[in-house]
């Protein structure tokens, strides 16, 4: 049997990494191919080695460089301040790959990986912002260079993060793009960033969490047990906007409202917002599936409100114009009007307003693409 190795972005303490990582090895597995994560540490986890070699090729910017330093701060800072609740976290995120995902042993640097003699038939680079010039780290593994020459090297919906990167950056995005055997992109503006890079036609794929049905993610989830109903706020900074709509949506229903935290730090006291903030990924399944409405800006908070069917609200910031992911998923639904601006205004008389029964015809054709380009490419 043909063994696959694939390469993302897991071990960071994030539902959506983690989940997507998950999602596409074990949709492999289901379609009966042998596949294992290779565990390369992202530089953002704390056990990572930082070596000259994996320094970013692509300069980060200083704002970019802080913004990397002040997160890895918090959540330190979050640990030691909340031991009990850090522990339990950090023990849910270790179980949930232990008991559901194939891992290799962990490569801690970037000589560990490309020292390593690997011997899989074909490599996957999967999911999430792997391909992000803004990321703080040398990009190369994650277009498979450290892959035989001759090996059979898949791209499967990596993301650029990004609406457009500079054209000075676009030889070095070519000579690791070309290195790819099959290429995918999971957003419509990532396809025409390969197009205008290499002049090659990438194919637009689902995220890999879209591969997996809502029954199949309801049968991990842990269950969440309410008295009442809820309003789930999948948002972890604080967000005005985003928190005087969720009071309104309250006021208007007299659900409660529950945040799911990014780390151990409570935002809100219990009294307003209920902060849980040691949830691992099968927990928080189980969050989402019992939840009334969703507001959310992330963009896999709006994949899991498609999988789970909740009417939700994607809100992304009014100073930026580099909503590429929301805007591509939620173009290919139909469903651009639950996508917010803040400073929007909102009709909650609509609240309710999504059809699912409309939505699910234009996932599906979406997602036997995105299969049949798994099949195609490996085999």
């Amino acid at each position: 049997m043909k063994k696959i190795g694939i390469i993302t972005i897991l071990n960071v303490n994030n539902y959506g990494a983690e989940l997507q990582a998950f999602a596409l090895h074990h949709k492999l597995k289901l379609m009966g191919y042998d596949n294992e994560i290779i565990n390369y540490l992202y530089y953002k986890n704390p056990e990572y080695n930082i070596e000259p070699d994996s320094k970013p090729l692509i300069k980060t910017s200083v704002k970019n460089k802080l913004k990397d330093f002040v997160l890895k701060w918090l959540d330190k800072y979050s640990a030691l301040k909340y031991p009990e609740l850090a522990k339990v976290r950090k023990q849910r995120f270790e179980d949930f790959h232990k008991n559901h995902t194939a891992l290799s042993r962990t490569y801690q640097s970037y000589s560990d990986l490309y020292n390593a003699k690997l011997e899989y038939d074909t490599y996957i680079v999967g999911s999430d912002q792997v391909w992000n010039p803004n990321n703080g780290t040398n990009l190369a593994p994650f277009f498979l260079t450290f892959a035989p020459k001759n090996a059979n090297k898949i791209s499967f919906a990596s993301s650029f993060g990004v609406g457009q990167i500079d054209e000075v950056y676009y030889p070095q995005y070519k000579e690791w793009i070309n290195n790819l055997t099959h290429i995918s992109n999971r957003e419509s503006a990532g396809v025409e960033i390969i197009k205008r890079v290499t002049g090659k036609d990438a194919t637009h794929v689902v995220d890999p969490t879209l591969l997996l049905s809502k029954a199949e993610w309801e049968g991990l989830m842990v269950p969440y047990e309410s008295k009442e109903p809820y309003i789930l706020f999948f948002i972890f900074k604080k967000n005005d906007y985003a928190e005087n709509l969720a009071y309104e949506i309250q006021k208007k229903t007299g659900f409660k409202i529950i945040r799911v935290c990014k780390n151990e730090m409570p935002l809100e006291s219990d009294d307003k917002i209920l902060n849980i903030r040691d949830f691992g990924p099968l927990e928080f399944l189980g969050l989402y599936s019992g939840a009334e409405i969703v507001l959310t800006t992330s963009f896999h908070g709006s994949v899991f409100s498609l999988i789970f069917e909740k009417p939700f609200y994607t809100i992304t910031p009014s100073s930026k114009n580099n909503n590429s992911r929301q805007e591509s998923l939620m173009s290919k639904v139909d469903l651009m009007h639950r996508l917010l601006r803040e400073g929007d205004k909102v009709d909650l008389d609509k609240l309710y307003d999504i059809n699912f029964e409309e939505v699910k015809p234009k996932l599906e054709p979406q997602i036997k693409l995105s299969v049949d380009f798994l099949k195609k490419s490996i085999n």
